[in-house]
């Protein structure tokens, strides 16, 4: 037990110190008697730490304020606005970059199209990467890069575990960035990424049960139960692609290994497997085309069903849907779908709220804010390791 002594303290020291940083960062200006109230921390620890604090740069001291009585308090801020992540959205047709101070400013934004295979994702991310870089006005302050991949992610291990898009099986990402630059890297899942931000101080904040859907190129979905996260087993709860909407002859085999899959029919990528630019397909639905209707009702009934079982099942406050299928065509999908839902839950589950959010949001920005909230994250897990 004595041997454990050391690293034990060390840990403490280092978790002490993230609750007091975490706290000056979301409740500041706040100074160090209301840091020692609410971490129940002494005057003397939270003095040591907020110390170290200073001398690094990470927080500032502000005007003291006016007290009627004894020494003025002197309130704390993190220094965010010197402190920078780089942000990289990965998508199956671009590769979009942020460069975002800790104050939420971003400072410079590049986006890479595909132009072809060659070199896709990786060498355009480096790409992007490098002209980041250049942007950084000190390097030093460079705290890592946050990926938002569309694709299935083990986070953990920063593997990309399947993301037929991008042509990647089981790919070490994490470890070839940080080869490469020697920062941190974090990624994960488009979706998940996108339920975490909006549950954390988004338009899901209030909600402790809910599920986020983005229709898009592919078809991704994330599940918030209690206001954890739920991963599964295998990192790919919340597939909601993967949902089996047709059965029959008319099962198209999905890139997943099975049949009938709701990506077959309701996705940008389906679109094209058929002919079809999402620009042109909007169109045709809009001038009421026979058989730009036909396919589009096919895909509201097949999100619609879908959507239908998985509220029965999960039985969710709110639905959050996004994606740049529901930005073509905004309210007319959106009602058509909740029309099938109202006709299709039992009356148990008729109390959820669909979502929607404006625009497909800039997923470069939350990546960055992958890098923020690890900067400020309390590593309490560590302490039963």
């Amino acid at each position: 037990m004595q041997a454990n002594k050391p690293t034990s303290n060390k840990l403490l020291k280092s978790i002490n110190q993230q609750k007091v940083l975490r706290l000056i960062f979301t409740d500041g200006p706040i100074s160090r008697v209301e840091l020692a109230e609410k971490t129940g921390l002494t005057q003397q620890t939270i003095t040591n730490i907020v110390n170290r604090l200073l001398q690094d740069r990470i927080v500032l001291e502000m005007t003291p304020t006016t007290s009627s009585v004894g020494r003025k308090p002197v309130p704390l801020i993190v220094d965010g606005s010197s402190m920078y992540a780089i942000g990289i959205e990965v998508a199956v047709q671009y590769i979009r970059g942020s460069l975002m101070d800790f104050q939420n400013k971003r400072i410079f934004e590049v986006k890479r199209e595909k132009i072809d295979r060659e070199g896709y994702p990786l060498a355009y991310m480096i790409q992007v990467v490098d002209e980041l870089l250049q942007h950084v006005p000190d390097q030093s302050r460079l705290q890592g890069i946050g990926c938002s991949i569309q694709g299935l992610v083990d986070s953990k291990q920063g593997i990309v575990l399947y993301s037929p898009g991008l042509g990647y099986r089981d790919f070490p990402l994490r470890d070839r960035l940080e080869e490469k630059y020697g920062l941190p890297v974090l990624l994960d899942n488009d979706v998940n990424l996108l339920a975490l931000v909006e549950n954390l101080n988004g338009r899901l904040a209030a909600s402790q049960n809910n599920m986020t859907l983005k229709l898009d190129y592919g078809i991704g979905g994330a599940i918030v139960a209690n206001n954890q996260l739920c991963s599964g087993a295998n990192h790919v709860a919340g597939e909601f692609g993967h949902y089996k909407v047709v059965v029959g002859e008319q099962a198209v085999k999905c890139h997943c290994g099975g049949k009938g899959c709701l990506t077959t029919i309701a996705s940008i990528s389906s679109l094209r497997r058929s002919g079809w630019k999402l620009d042109d397909f909007r169109t045709r639905v809009l001038e009421q085309e026979p058989e730009a209707i036909t396919r589009f009702g096919s895909m509201i009934d097949g999100i619609g069903l879908a959507l239908s079982n998985m509220i029965t099942m999960l039985n969710p406050e709110h639905v959050l849907v996004t994606g740049a299928l529901v930005d073509a065509f905004r309210d007319t999908l959106i009602d058509a779908v909740k029309e099938r839902i109202a006709s299709s839950v039992p009356d148990t589950c008729k109390g959820v709220q669909i979502i929607c959010l404006p625009e497909t949001p800039n997923e470069s920005i939350s990546a960055a804010g992958l890098v923020m909230n690890d900067f400020f994250e309390v590593p309490l897990e560590q302490l039963s390791l």
